[in-house]
């Protein structure tokens, strides 16, 4: 996720956003400019924060100040011998920040970076949350939910992301690989393990058994931090393998594999027996109960369309003054099969946009266009750009049942400049065009909806008039349009 981009003329490291149906969850960011990350160094600990936000041609990024070298996702690529003292690292940092009474939190393999001076950089965990709760299970699984347990806390739980994450460098994998999110929960609560030096022949006895009394497979032992930090350096300075022979490598590869096994068998059927016990109950609670679940699940999947009992015309004329307020979600009620989804992305990215950058900078880059139209249309501020819908005329072509209309109205949207891909304030300009589209109706469970949309012709017109000040409001409230749908 950490990656490295040029902005305002220096390196800098940042994160991206995401793009389309992260909206609402990415817009929750704009609190979040005071969450902060922490960069140690030996004792030595201070805040990191984001600094701003970039777009580029992949998307929105959150930037802050440049720190290069690799994350610990990246470490657990290297040869074993280079992953100790990257470990013992972590383990120091995660001590430090303890001692100086900062509360711990859960990691993020991909959001820690071990910087190229010798510190650590963790990356504002609360931004860090807010990315994972948009992002799909795929993606946060060995980075996030492989790493943590979800029973544990503080230093509990950074103890057993240090013993998943000398386990995933011994052994080459994770302890903890269920399909999705409910399974490695319960494989990290539940499934016998086996332990390194059997797994990994030739691995320290003890360092196999601070793993596993950190992973919860000993009972009545605790691992503290600091018993990691002390194992570490002495695993570092004198080593962490021995040398093994290849009949008893060969002997101990094959009772691994028999033992693993087993160990995933006995896991499967307990998980089955529970599972279905939870079935028995439910079921015994009578169909009154199963009435109700059916009825919530029907009542869902009927729900009305925000645009039930619009006309056709309606409906068009709905899905183009969206774009003024980036009502994605009304827009999307508009369509089915995807059609004006461009359009739909286009408003949903830059909501998001100016969510953040209120939040980051308290002031949003873009002015409703309806509103600025009947404003007048004064001059704009720099950085500041034009977004929406105005003189939209509406044109029947063919009538029900299958309505057809022609749509001409003038699009304006912000546009970087050609020297640069940032949104900052010397760089945006509006792009205004004029656009005719074919808009072709049906209708969807009783109600119109536009299935097709295409472009029939544009113009690029002239692009309106810049200024060092304005009526336009830029303080600190929202810009017109950026309103939530």
């Amino acid at each position: 996720m950490a990656e490295h981009i040029m902005e305002q003329g220096s390196g800098k490291l940042a994160i991206l956003l995401g793009g389309a149906g992260r909206s609402h969850a990415l817009a929750r960011m704009s609190g979040l400019r005071a969450s902060p990350g922490w960069l140690v160094t030996g004792d030595a600990i201070r805040e990191w924060h984001f600094e701003g936000f970039a777009q580029r041609p992949e998307g929105t990024f959150l930037f802050g100040p440049e720190a290069k070298g690799p994350t610990l996702a990246e470490a657990f690529d290297l040869p074993l011998p280079d992953q100790f003292p990257l470990l013992g690292r972590l383990a120091d940092a995660l001590g430090a920040l303890a001692d100086r009474g900062i509360p711990l939190f859960p990691l993020q393999s991909d959001a820690i970076v071990f910087t190229d001076a010798g510190g650590v950089l963790f990356l504002p965990p609360g931004v860090m949350r807010e990315i994972r709760g948009v992002q799909p299970f795929a993606e946060n699984r060995d980075t996030f939910e492989a790493l943590n347990h979800p029973d544990l806390r503080a230093e509990a739980l950074a103890s057993f992301s240090l013993g998943v994450a000398l386990y995933r460098a011994a052994a080459g994998r994770f302890p903890f690989a269920g399909a999705d999110e409910e399974e490695i929960h319960e494989q990290a609560r539940k499934l016998r393990l086996l332990p390194l030096a059997d797994l990994a022949p030739g691995f320290s006895p003890e360092a196999s058994e601070l793993t596993m009394a950190a992973l919860g497979r000993l009972k009545g032992r605790a691992v503290a931090l600091a018993d990691w930090r002390a194992g570490l350096r002495s695993w570092v300075r004198n080593g962490i393998t021995r040398e093994v022979g290849a009949p008893e490598r060969e002997r101990l590869a094959r009772d691994a594999v028999s033992r693993g096994q087993d160990a995933a068998k006995r896991f499967r059927t307990r998980t089955f027996w529970e599972k279905n016990w939870r079935l028995v109950a439910i079921a015994a609670a009578g169909v009154g109960v199963a009435g109700l679940i059916v009825g919530s699940i029907v009542s869902g999947i009927f729900a009305p369309r925000a645009t039930k009992g619009f006309t056709a015309r309606n409906v068009v004329q709905t899905f183009y003054l969206s774009v003024n307020s980036m009502n994605h979600s009304l827009m999307e009620a508009c369509v089915v099969d995807r059609a004006g989804q461009g359009e739909i992305n286009e408003a949903m990215n830059l909501y998001v946009m100016s969510r953040v950058q209120m939040g980051y900078e308290g002031k949003a880059n873009t002015v409703a266009a309806d509103q600025w139209d009947e404003a007048g249309r004064p001059a704009l501020p720099a950085g500041i750009a034009v977004y929406g819908v105005t003189g939209l005329s509406i044109e029947e072509q063919a009538g029900e049942p299958a309505p057809v209309y022609l749509a001409s109205y003038e699009k304006w949207a912000p546009e970087s400049s050609a020297e640069t891909t940032s949104l900052e304030a010397a760089a945006i300009h509006t792009l205004h065009r004029k656009l005719v589209d074919r808009v072709s109706l049906r209708r969807d469970k009783g109600d119109w909806v536009i299935f097709r949309l295409d472009r029939i012709s544009e113009q690029t017109l002239a692009s309106p008039e810049s200024a060092p000040a304005s009526p336009v409001d830029t303080t600190g409230e929202p810009a017109p349009g950026a309103t939530a749908p």
